[in-house]
């Protein structure tokens, strides 16, 4: 009797502390996206379901692609040499270079969502520890990864496990999408740890050499489960804010894309009428950090209260008709092309209608409806354009569709339309500010905010 006692404590002993192991090991093994084992033939349906989707999707790739020739040969190449089972991941890595040859910020050879990193990340998945800013000379630590600052904060990455900064950063900015090199630059700091972990795949540790106050340093760090700080969803006051200073009110517009419309059109009715009290005599518009979203939000929240004259957003356009978005009379696949004829009057009469002085600040990252709004602002001179040159083309895409592949499940995107700036010249660069921040006779102290 005492023997089975002993044995049934022994056994319960043993299944607890191995059930322990085994949970301390679930909760310690990081998490690793994109894993899905594919074969050859598997790998290559995903392929060609991407490619035939972007061209039942896209009006015309030439828009944004500089030489399609060479682009439809890589695509080849790349198909031809599907020959082996890969992960999901793997795909990727083959696919990505193609996102700089589309070289559109609504074309996306993508892995996964911001939610679902969030997700991945929540489940343990850990990621080089360092955010960046990324310099036409290299790679700096901004901070440590989900932290506000870093003991190495402004050092210069040389080297990440033996592979030079210089390397990293050609072969990370062929895998990222955008229109320009400094846009695809400014995408590259926003998303460097999942881009990093996408293309090298996940690592538990990394050796890097620095140069930091002029000193050489060789630190190893561990990888880390945090949020960057581009993953880290705003507060609707980070998202939209305004700071008064003498008779000046800047207003940071950080996007378009917002689910509450009538607590935005709220906060912006609201602004301009304290504008209004406040007799402000220059206001300043930010929107050099805004990625877009939503025209409606710029048209119904800025614009209603600055336009005097009827404005259009748009000359002409190219779409490809889907047939979820088919209006009577169209067929599915074919081009529509015309002219914009619809003018938005103004509305002189709101009580809070604001005739000062009114500036645009724009910047590299002002993208897609963003250049929607300061191409319109430009055209009918609603505002000053203040700043520097936007990372993406005058003449934008749009209406971004998304759809996932089969077996690997990767996200891919693609614009239907595209668009051209509302005095009708097809600008196939960037937007150039009117002047320069150093230009625009902008006090010091109010400078010192921007």
């Amino acid at each position: 009797m005492h023997y089975l006692m002993r044995l049934v404590n022994f056994v319960v002993v043993f299944t607890f502390c191995t059930l322990t192991s085994m949970t301390s090991k679930a909760q310690t093994t990081p998490f690793m996206p994109l894993q899905t084992p594919l074969s050859a033939t598997q790998a290559q349906q995903d392929f060609e379901q991407w490619f035939n989707w972007l061209h039942q999707t896209h009006p015309d790739l030439s828009h944004s692609v500089q030489d399609i020739d060479a682009f439809y040969q890589k695509a080849a190449e790349i198909k031809s040499g599907i020959k082996a089972p890969m992960t999901a991941m793997t795909l990727w890595q083959t696919m990505a270079p193609l996102n700089s040859m589309l070289a559109d910020g609504h074309i996306k050879v993508g892995h996964g969502s911001a939610s679902q990193w969030r997700q991945w990340i929540a489940q343990g998945t850990t990621l080089f520890p360092l955010e960046v800013h990324i310099a036409n000379d290299g790679i700096y630590v901004a901070r440590d990864l989900g932290a506000q600052g870093s003991h190495y904060q402004g050092a210069k990455i040389e080297s990440i496990n033996g592979t030079s900064a210089s390397s990293i950063l050609q072969t990370l900015l062929a895998n990222t999408h955008g229109d320009t090199l400094a846009f695809r630059q400014n995408v590259l700091e926003d998303q460097f740890n999942r881009l990093f972990y996408m293309t090298f795949g996940p690592q538990d540790s990394f050796h890097i050499n620095l140069t930091h106050d002029s000193k050489k340093h060789a630190i190893t760090l561990n990888a880390k489960a945090a949020l960057p700080q581009s993953l880290v969803a705003s507060s609707f006051a980070e998202a939209f804010n305004v700071t008064y200073q003498d008779n000046t009110a800047i207003l940071r517009v950080n996007t378009f894309a917002w689910d509450d419309f009538k607590q935005y059109l709220t906060f912006m009715d609201s602004l301009f009428s304290d504008i209004k009290s406040k007799e402000i005599k220059h206001l300043i518009i930010d929107i050099s950090k805004n990625g877009g979203g939503n025209d409606d939000m710029w048209m119904a929240g800025i614009l209603r209260y600055i336009a005097d004259k009827p404005y259009r957003h748009f000359s002409t356009y190219r779409s490809k008709i889907l047939l979820k978005y088919r209006d009577p009379g169209q067929i599915v696949g074919n081009i529509e092309q015309g002219e914009n004829t619809r003018l938005i009057q103004p509305e002189l009469q709101l009580d809070n209608f604001y005739s000062g002085k009114v500036s645009l600040l724009i910047g590299t990252g002002t993208y897609s409806s963003s250049i929607v709004f300061a191409n319109t602002v430009q055209d009918y001179q609603f505002a000053q354009l203040i700043g520097a040159p936007t990372g993406g083309r005058s003449t934008q895409s749009g209406g971004i569709q998304f759809t996932k592949l089969t077996h690997s499940q990767l996200q891919m995107i693609s614009p239907r339309f595209l668009l051209t700036r509302p005095n009708g010249v097809a600008q196939m660069t960037p937007i150039e500010p009117d002047v320069s921040l150093a230009q625009a006779n902008i006090p010091t102290n109010i400078l010192a905010l921007l």
